[in-house]
């Protein structure tokens, strides 16, 4: 970009901006108005950079610059009755040709590709995100125009023989540079607001904005002689010097107390490759709705740079799963002004999410090993959240897998498992892990699918969360052994665990059941797949199971939840009870005769049966109405 063209003036310096950098200006000023307090973070942040600069310069070229004077400090004192704000600090300061240079040009490198771009961003996704590209082409200072009809900038640098300098423009185009009166190194800026912007001359205002985006700036922020920020950023600190009672003070001021009154777990985290950044994450210990949102509504943690904030909430710092966590990342490798849109392809936020996610991991590891009841409240809690790690983050799988915890049939009803205490306590022999699931744990534990199981003392994971259906098929084994669903298949436990007695041939037995297993299939055919004897039940006398690789029904039945015209049921194979004396009736008049109406009302009731077993009724008058049509029977016989 060339040189701002020069107009003579007898006390200044006159300076007249290019046509397409007063473009620039008017879009800074007359199109941010929905959020116009982003001008004093703009302000407060050029202010701690210049502080950090002049004690860079103060020791490692001491002999080129003035001493340092005072101890580094940001001052803003406002005025009401004259409308002004000014803020001051005794930082880097800037020459004449600095002035010029940073404050006569914007976006030099750049120009026409933040107005297509600002243009756009304010088209299609409103004025918030494309508030977020001040200061990435360098327009950050220009801000101040959005509430100030005149700003005057008196500056002195901490260099050697250098003159003050008085910038001063009212943002329409030009702006004028001369000799200033300041006597130390640093910068004033003095804000003459706007009527509609009064407001920035009222302590409770700006001491709301500095609280929101400069709380923990390093330098000290007084507001007419009182300090208003609190300087100490815990996640700066080494963790040996934060306490648990300032741990929790801080998590309570960043959930607004509605999370619980102290953290469950902290990962207090620094880094400083390949990315440098301070991470201060919390495992809150009571839930709130929106911890728990799915993705697209999820929340994420504060992002700073260079102890500014940045994001209020910023989603691409962790994985979906861990949406729940609560806290700050704050890093010196990101700009200021990074926009949501260009985080997701940002390297640095990449690094962060992968370095920080293996942190929490870690973090949740050591709580369930260390203090296990801790963790199990957590898992109660958090747990359906994290589960979903599972089907989307293939690197970390495994540990994920680690941190997940069930019900089971052997557990008691308040207690949960993990794969690893599965396999752990299982019979030598058993090569898989059994699990089950469904809507409702009390239901589950009632099912006859687990009664082969509940005699044998053989293990069954029970699974409630509708995620889990996706987790299993993500999660084929575990240490060495097969996931495997008892509501699929067949089943032989024999190789496990022998059955405490040994049932005893019997052929005619067998082709009782035979004929019970024909004539039903009759009855079904068209409702069921086919009909077989069954290994897996000892009590009841009948449930339905699905083939290998079919969608169980607990899928069938979420995929119609989300979706109407989601796949219909399946046709499924109904077992029948071998040893039961219903079954071996229905054998015995099926033997007698085969053509008997009698089968068709039995032969139903059986089907009907495994459906309520499963808490499933798919025509509640037409059960009623075979119950009915039993009891009749039964009490006519009764009577006869």
């Amino acid at each position: 970009m060339s040189e701002p063209e020069r107009v003579s003036e007898p006390a200044a310096e006159q300076f007249e901006f290019k046509a397409e950098i007063q473009r620039v200006l008017s879009l800074v000023i007359n199109s941010l108005y929905q959020n116009p307090e982003v001008f004093l973070r703009e302000l407060v942040s050029n202010a701690s950079d210049a502080l950090d600069k002049a004690r860079f310069l103060g020791l490692s070229e001491s002999d080129v610059v003035m001493p340092l004077e005072g101890e580094p400090a940001i001052a803003l004192v406002l005025d009401k009755e004259k409308r002004t704000l000014i803020i001051e600090d005794n930082g880097v300061g800037m020459t004449r040709e600095e002035v010029v240079e940073q404050l006569g040009t914007i976006a030099k490198s750049g120009t026409a590709e933040f107005l297509a771009r600002f243009s756009d961003a304010a088209k299609k996704v409103g004025q918030e995100q494309a508030l977020e590209l001040i200061g990435q082409f360098g327009v950050g200072f220009y801000a101040v125009f959005m509430v100030a009809s005149r700003v005057d900038v008196d500056t002195r640098s901490i260099k050697r023989g250098s003159e003050p300098v008085l910038w001063r423009s009212t943002g329409e185009g030009t702006f004028s540079v001369t000799a200033g009166e300041r006597a130390q190194h640093g910068t004033r800026i003095t804000l003459h607001l706007k009527e509609d912007s009064a407001e920035f001359a009222e302590k409770w205002r700006v001491s709301r904005v500095i609280e929101k985006y400069s709380n923990f700036v390093m330098f000290p922020i007084s507001i007419d002689g009182a300090v208003v920020n609190r300087s100490s950023a815990l996640w700066r600190l080494p963790r040996s010097q934060v306490t648990p009672e300032q741990h929790a003070e801080f998590f309570k001021l960043i959930t607004d107390g509605a999370a619980g009154d102290a953290p469950r777990l902290t990962v207090h985290y620094a880094v400083d490759a390949p990315v440098q950044f301070h991470a201060l994450v919390y495992v809150p210990v009571t839930t709130t709705h929106e911890m728990l949102m799915p993705q697209q509504k999820k929340q994420g943690l504060r992002l700073y740079a260079r102890r500014v904030l940045i994001m209020e909430s910023c989603d691409k710092l962790l994985p979906p799963y861990l949406r729940f966590l609560r806290g700050v990342v704050d890093s010196e490798d990101l700009d200021l002004n990074v926009s949501r849109e260009t985080l997701q392809d940002n390297r640095s936020v990449r690094q962060i999410e992968q370095q920080l996610t293996r942190q929490v991991l870690k973090g949740l590891t050591a709580l369930a090993k260390d203090d296990p009841e801790s963790y199990s409240a957590l898992w109660r809690t958090f747990g359906i959240v994290i589960k979903e790690g599972i089907t989307i983050d293939w690197k970390n799988k495994d540990e994920l897998a680690t941190l997940c915890r069930f019900s089971s049939l052997m557990c008691a009803r308040d207690e949960v498992t993990s794969l690893a205490a599965y396999v752990a306590r299982a019979p030598e022999a058993q090569s898989q892990i059994f699990y089950l699931t469904g809507v409702d744990l009390a239901l589950l534990d009632k099912s006859p699918l687990l009664e082969a199981f509940r005699a044998r003392g053989i293990d069954v994971l029970l699974m409630t969360d509708p995620v889990d259906e996706w987790v299993m098929n993500a999660l084929p084994e575990f240490g060495g052994k097969k996931l495997v669903s008892v509501a699929h298949g067949e089943v032989d436990l024999d190789a496990i665990a022998p059955p405490k007695e040994v049932p005893v041939e019997d052929a005619d037995l067998d082709e009782l059941v035979g004929h019970a297993v024909r004539a039903v299939g009759r009855v079904l055919s068209g409702k069921v797949e086919s009909v077989r004897a069954s290994r897996r039940l000892t009590e009841t006398a009948s449930c339905l199971v699905a083939r290998d690789g079919e969608p169980s029904a607990n899928l069938v039945r979420l995929m119609k939840m989300m979706d109407e015209n989601a796949m219909g049921a399946q046709q499924r194979i109904l077992e029948l009870n071998p040893n039961h004396p219903m079954v071996r009736n229905i054998g015995t008049l099926a033997a007698r005769d085969p053509e008997s109406t009698k089968l068709v009302l039995y032969g139903e009731m059986l089907f009907e049966q495994a459906l309520l077993g499963e808490g499933v009724v798919e025509d509640p008058a037409r059960l009623a109405r075979r119950i009915q049509e039993l009891l009749l029977e039964s009490t006519e016989r009764a009577v006869s």
